[in-house]
């Protein structure tokens, strides 16, 4: 179908279907499963399925997405006082200590701040007699700096011979478009009803006030009101009411803290973000290059000066050497603690254990999982989804394959196979490393470390 032939309702585009990789318009399940559904010819096909199948094959396609790929590489704050013996620790805990997760930044911006209030005014004048021709000004209000939405207005004139008129009027009023100018009025009267054999009075709307008008200088005061008939003679009053809404807006800078984009909680889940691995963990320690009498600084400095004050000392090659013996000697000796991580209890355990009174602090390097509302916007999450859905709706449609519709058909269940050819292309490209497909994921989780 042509576009020139659609209907309005297939041209107006949401604010939802605008999106790019990074300015993703797939905020929750709801948007990923429209998707799913439009891919699938909906709703121009009808489709044997229930919302529950697809959002479950959407988080299906979220667990498996974040078992290799969906993380960010995160180095945690490591303090021995969380420590429990013989359980380990909780990642958690250096999930709260990191303050890259936990930190706050504070911006100043722009905020603007709109009052609106219900306008109701009544007011009531008296006029004497021979008062034909007279404008009578019953509200005056100030278009400059504050914008005034249409109102309206009932006027309601009563002669002391007990004759009456009623008119409505709507009035907007727009100030002026430089400092020379007036306001610009424009008014409709409707709704007379009067008991005389003419009308009584006309409702008028001037810019300026009474005072301005003698002067002859217009600004952006308006005057609304009515001008009694040429016929006048009788003394009366009149009664006027306005019904609008002020809107009084105002732009002032604020002060303002947010969190980090990523933090240490998944709003979602309602959970502290897991870790799925650690790779390294690294204690503060008294024995560096730059701490004196240390054997690293001895050798080091032997190494820097050999060259300079005569063929002697360490060179490069033996000062690599010398580091893998140190290292083999911390292994042997057992002086670098070895960890081991649980993802299921999210317990990081150090052998040998940090024993009673002993503080120190260390960084923990290890692979966290985003939160969902980042994992559902990728690419690899919806195509999943999308071959899960697939081989669900081949299956429903299974049931009935056999089945004969009106003009001799029958239900179409090659999509099954389609579903199944998918998922097993999309599972290697997910866990073939960075090369082929999406390349989103790092090489297996196995391999690393």
């Amino acid at each position: 179908m042509a576009t020139d032939q659609w209907s309005d309702n297939y041209l107006s585009a949401g604010s939802h279907l605008y999106s790019t990789y990074l300015a993703n318009a797939v905020n929750g399940y709801e948007r990923l499963a429209d998707r799913i559904t439009y891919a699938l010819g909906y709703p121009i096909v009808n489709l044997e399925l229930h919302g529950n199948q697809i959002f479950t094959n959407i988080a299906l396609s979220l667990e498996m997405f974040s078992k290799y790929a969906g993380y960010t590489e995160e180095h945690l704050v490591f303090d021995s006082d969380k420590y429990v013996r013989g359980k380990g620790l909780d990642m958690a805990e250096l999930l709260t200590l990191t303050p890259e997760l936990t930190s706050t930044y504070e911006s100043t911006i722009e905020v603007t701040t709109t009052t609106s209030t219900n306008v109701a005014t009544t007011t009531a004048k008296n006029f004497e007699a021979n008062s034909e021709g007279t404008f009578i000004s019953l509200f005056e209000f100030n278009v400059g700096n504050t914008a005034v939405d249409p109102s309206e207005y009932t006027f309601t004139i009563t002669l002391n011979d007990s004759n009456v008129q009623v008119s409505k009027a709507l009035v907007v009023a727009v100030s002026g478009d430089t400092d020379s100018e007036s306001a610009d009025v424009s008014l409709t009267q409707y709704g007379d009803v009067f008991t005389t054999s003419t009308e009584i009075f006309d409702v008028s709307a001037i810019p300026g006030t009474t005072s301005e008008q003698v002067g002859g200088s217009f600004t952006n005061n308006v005057s609304v009101g009515v001008i009694l008939g040429s016929e006048m003679t009788k003394a009366g009053s009149v009664n006027a009411n306005r019904n609008a809404v002020s809107t009084d807006a105002t732009t002032t800078e604020t002060l303002t803290s947010q969190r980090p984009i990523i933090g240490n909680f998944d709003d979602l889940t309602k959970q502290k973000r897991k870790v799925i691995d650690v790779y390294s963990h690294e204690e503060a320690a008294s024995s560096s290059l730059n701490t004196l009498f240390t054997i690293e600084q001895t050798l080091a400095q032997q190494t820097y000066f050999s060259y300079a004050m005569g063929n002697y000392g360490f060179d490069l090659i033996s000062w690599y050497v010398l580091k893998q013996w140190l290292e083999t000697r911390e292994k042997m000796l057992s002086t670098k603690r070895y960890f081991k991580f649980d993802e299921r209890t999210q317990h990081l355990l150090l052998l040998p254990e940090p024993k009673e009174k002993e503080r120190f602090y260390g960084v923990v390097s290890c692979y966290v999982e985003k939160p969902i509302r980042f994992l559902i916007k990728e690419p690899w999450v919806y195509q999943y989804a999308l071959a899960l859905t697939k081989i669900t709706l081949g299956r429903v449609r299974g049931k009935f394959g056999n089945a004969q519709l009106f003009g001799g058909t029958s239900l179409d269940t090659s999509i099954l196979q389609e579903g199944l050819q998918e998922k097993k292309e999309l599972e290697t490209m997910l866990t073939s490393g960075a090369a082929p497909g999406f390349g989103d994921a790092a090489p297996p989780m196995f391999f690393v470390g």
